[in-house]
């Protein structure tokens, strides 16, 4: 009994994951963006528990990989699209009235769901992938859109870059190839039974002490920062 019911556990983690994003995704056309970021942290916190409760419990299934990225896919690739087609519909409400380009314009950020969905499929096939990753992951992808919106409402000069029609486009452009790139990125594990620790995970600690200190400065702002030197870090350890 108890081998079926621990089975199930990371896969009801991935459920609430999906839920979550389901849920967000409602807000995001209320345009209630701040409602949007509560659910996308749920999304964050049960998808990194899913994980961890697989690997604690031994609970692993072919089942719950591609649950996770169906659940996935929703909530770090949907989401965040749907918050810049929002953006730039609002930005340009007549954008369909343009002559040939209105119907590719008024989708464009969608091309966010898509390399979402390249990447978590090429992710469930690549096994160069099990201690890091190639390209941007979803979760961080989707963090650095929702907050970069949030932080506009507060910081001016970010409202002013944001909230115009070429920039929706060229981030879209960005994270999409960030996404698929074959970049390798860090990921956020920690092996506390190695020798060397703090040598061995120096990238990773600076990394979460800066962006600690990201996030108690600039709120939202300080977590699109975060994203940032994720990337600026990533391309440092590959380079030295």
């Amino acid at each position: 009994m108890w081998t079926i019911t621990k089975k199930i556990i990371p896969n009801i983690l991935t459920s609430l994951n999906l839920l979550s994003g389901c849920l967000a995704l409602v807000f995001v056309f209320r345009h209630d963006f701040e409602i949007v970021a509560y659910f996308m942290f749920f999304s964050v916190f049960f998808d990194f528990c899913d994980g961890l409760s697989a690997r604690a419990l031994k609970a692993y299934s072919a089942l719950g990989v591609q649950l996770d990225s169906l659940a996935d896919m929703v909530s770090f690739g949907v989401v965040p699209a749907a918050m810049l087609h929002q953006i730039l519909i609002k930005l340009d409400p007549n954008i369909l009235s343009i002559p040939i380009l209105g119907i590719p314009l008024y989708g464009f950020p969608f091309i966010i769901a898509i390399f979402s969905a390249l990447r978590l499929a090429k992710f469930n096939i690549d096994d160069r992938q099990h201690n890091s990753f190639l390209g941007l992951p979803t979760p961080a992808n989707a963090i650095f859109i929702v907050s970069t919106v949030l932080a506009a409402d507060k910081y001016t000069f970010i409202h002013d870059i944001l909230y115009f029609d070429v920039s929706i486009i060229l981030i879209c452009i960005a994270m999409s190839i960030l996404l698929v790139c074959e970049i390798p990125m860090f990921a956020l594990k920690i092996n506390f039974e190695e020798n060397n620790i703090i040598r061995k995970n120096i990238i990773k600690i600076i990394f979460l002490a800066v962006s600690l200190i990201f996030i108690i400065l600039f709120g939202f702002a300080g977590i699109s920062l975060s994203v940032i030197l994720y990337i600026l870090l990533s391309v440092i350890k590959l380079l030295f």
